[in-house]
């Protein structure tokens, strides 16, 4: 029998405790820092706006609420561009359901699918767009959005998604309701309405995962849960 659980957020300390009726420890998973150097982000300027999403082609992904906010932006006088990175033949019938959906919205030439890239180019895709949205649902942590905060872009990312949990709504990061591409929609708005507002978010996320975020934190706390079960 297990002597200790160990989750990476509270989402699966629940599904622990409903499923196992076992308490499961919260231990966050870290992040090399050193390979996501921060670059300053300044706020885009003329209405031209670079969004990425990133990650292996899953439908909680909900890629499309960002294809959809895109979409909207477009029509309201935007000149705007979304990159997707991650494998997509993981889940071909989801890839494909995503490019007719950007088809139907006649934004196709405005929504780039990628597919995999290797660690260098990731890096840099974080340091040349100006927005990374998280919009995944029911997501168990998301080391992404702190590799994208760790680089200065600033981040928008779903309240069902783990990550959520140890972040600020407008003071590190902007959290949005799940499933929702018009508050997406509003918080790329509130972000690029503002430079100043852009900025202190690129900067706080940078610092919070400084902070917060690391290997040597993991590894300290999941020492902690092996010497308890040692010693218990």
């Amino acid at each position: 029998a297990q002597e200790k659980i160990t989750v990476l957020d509270n989402w699966n300390k629940e599904l622990v405790k409903n499923h196992y009726r076992k308490d499961a420890i919260v231990v966050r998973s870290g992040l090399d820092i050193d390979q996501f150097g921060y670059k300053e982000h300044l706020s885009p300027k003329n209405k031209t706006i670079k969004l990425l999403c990133t990650g292996i082609f899953f439908p909680h992904r909900r890629f499309e609420d960002a294809i959809t906010a895109t979409s909207q932006l477009q029509g309201n006088g935007y000149n705007i561009f979304l990159t997707i990175l991650g494998d997509q033949e993981n889940d071909k019938n989801y890839y494909a359901k995503l490019m007719r959906w950007a088809h139907s919205l006649r934004i196709e030439d405005r929504v780039k699918f990628v597919g995999k890239v290797s660690d260098e180019e990731l890096t840099k895709a974080y340091q040349n767009h100006d927005i990374f949205i998280f919009p995944n649902h029911l997501q168990t942590w998301g080391l992404a959005v702190f590799e994208a905060m760790a680089s200065g872009i600033p981040v928008i990312l779903s309240r069902t998604a783990g990550a959520s949990e140890v972040l600020a709504d407008k003071k590190n990061a902007m959290l949005v309701n799940p499933k929702t591409p018009e508050e997406i929609k509003n918080a790329i708005l509130e972000l690029v309405s503002s430079p100043e507002f852009y900025s202190k978010i690129s900067r706080e996320g940078r610092k919070f995962v400084e902070e917060n975020i690391s290997w040597k934190k993991y590894a300290q706390e999941m020492l902690k849960v092996f010497n308890s079960a040692r010693y218990s």
